[in-house]
């Protein structure tokens, strides 16, 4: 295997490798490495490493393998990267504001990463976020600027845009990931990964995240493949007692939902919807729907192609502001002593925003859960009488490094969350797949999302990994 092949190839196609002895931990690890130091000087995906750490773990991989220790993990050797608002033991948790830039090792492994590092997983370092999650780029004051590995000029969106730079540009096969209103799926989408949103509750998160937080915030990752996704799922899911949100394990694995046929495509259902009464999408974003679509119908899937508002399409800007207040006032609950005390170290912008979740009202919060109760009714409708939803994943390819223009994406309806945040609102799995850029055209790509009913991960992993086989890969 070359080393471009070895950068693009899957966590799943490394984990073969090791397990039949053509390519060991230590030699993975020190290709990682390398290509960490060699290529992401141009991207700052990744903001902290591990590397001595990780070398160890590797040896003692190596070793474990090549005796045949019967208590391998699932994970066992593969190099991974953890989204900095996680915490990974031995290294700092930033949360990506100079305000923790400074902070001391994390002493423990959050729920998500331990469930990684118990699975075999070697936790190389941290990838870069905006601060707390806030954005839909990602740039802050504690280590500046993410970009694009198809275009260093654009943005790999946000928030998890380190974890979906990382691994667009080969860097590692697996990244960690969270999304609260499609800091997922949003930069997955525009780095060309698969970034997967799972049901609520399906990754448990321990009870400093679910004290906070209204309930839309869930891990994840993002991978180059379903089936990675599907792997990682696996080891990540399941009931915790720390977390008394999270749900039990599923009933079986869902890399089997992969290995199995998907049940007759003609039963099932698949409304398509374009717009959401609130977004304009681009053509290219228009023109990778259409292509889904016709590979929908060639799989034989039932496709009913209507488009139908939000709740509340028309206020839908008003709305989005009004969710950005309350997330604003979780944020500052999460750091309330800190920003108490020394609110000079967050960077202004990000300080401007949590003064304004100490400014929402009551009727405000009333407001916010009231639309929340409607968006959970439309989507119940709509799940009563489809299996799957496909739209757009954002309604353009790629914005600047420095962020995207707000007021001019909602003038022109192009908010980047438009698609994406509503099934953060409603718990519902979502899966970013990339779709390719329009036929014959090169450029950054473009991707679609498919939506499926409350923990059907199952039935939507299965789904993606049938239009991914019919999209192909590209890299940058």
């Amino acid at each position: 295997m070359t080393v471009t092949d070895l950068s693009y190839a899957s966590a799943t196609e490394l984990l073969a490798l090791m397990r039949r002895r053509a390519l060991s931990p230590v030699e993975l690890m020190h290709h990682t490495l390398d290509r960490i130091r060699t290529h992401d000087g141009a991207l700052n995906s990744v903001v902290r490493l591990d590397a001595e750490r990780a070398l160890a773990e590797a040896a003692d991989a190596t070793e474990r393998i090549a005796r045949d220790d019967a208590a391998l993990g699932a994970l066992t050797g593969l190099p991974v990267l953890v989204k900095d608002g996680e915490d990974a033991a031995g290294l700092p948790t930033s949360h990506g504001t100079r305000a923790f830039r400074d902070n001391p090792p994390a002493a423990h492994d959050n729920l998500h990463v331990a469930r990684l590092r118990a699975a075999g997983a070697i936790i190389v370092g941290k990838t870069n976020m905006p601060p707390m999650g806030a954005g839909v780029h990602t740039a802050n004051e504690a280590f500046g600027t993410t970009r694009n590995p198809w275009d260093t000029t654009l943005s790999p969106g946000g928030s998890s845009g380190g974890s979906a730079a990382a691994v667009a540009a080969g860097l590692v096969a697996l990244a960690t990931a969270g999304d609260g209103g499609g800091s997922t799926r949003i930069p997955a989408a525009l780095c060309g990964v698969v970034g997967l949103k799972p049901s609520r509750g399906r990754i448990p998160q321990g009870p400093a995240r679910t004290t906070h937080w209204p309930r839309n915030t869930v891990l994840g990752c993002v991978t180059r493949t379903v089936r990675d996704t599907a792997l990682h799922l696996d080891v990540a899911a399941g009931h915790h007692p720390a977390d008394p949100y999270s749900l039990p394990a599923p009933a079986a694995p869902y890399l089997d939902a992969l290995d199995r046929p998907v049940r007759r495509p003609q039963e099932l259902r698949v409304r398509v919807m374009r717009t959401f009464g609130v977004a304009e999408p681009a053509q290219p974003q228009l023109a990778a729907l259409e292509r889904t679509v016709d590979t929908l119908w060639a799989l034989g899937f039932r496709v009913v192609d209507e488009d139908a508002p939000l709740p509340g399409a028309d206020d839908f800007p008003l709305f989005a502001q009004l969710r950005q207040k309350v997330l604003a006032r979780a944020r500052l609950t999460s750091v309330l002593d800190t920003y108490t005390t020394r609110p000079q170290d967050f960077e202004p912008w990000f300080a401007a925003a949590l003064d304004q979740g100490r400014a929402v009202t009551i009727e405000e919060l009333a407001r916010y859960w009231e639309h929340r109760t409607r968006l959970d009714r439309w989507a119940a409708a709509l799940f009563t009488d489809h299996d799957l939803l496909l739209t757009p994943t954002v309604p353009t390819t790629a914005w600047p490094a420095e962020g995207p223009d707000i007021e001019k994406a909602l003038r022109e309806r192009t908010i980047p969350i438009a698609y994406t945040s509503v099934f953060n609102d409603t718990g519902h799995p979502a899966i970013s797949v990339p779709s390719g850029p329009a036929p014959g055209a090169a450029g950054p790509p473009c991707a679609v999302q498919l939506v499926a009913p409350h923990h059907r991960e199952d039935l939507l992993l299965a789904a993606a990994a049938l239009l991914e086989e019919a999209n192909g890969v590209r890299h940058p």
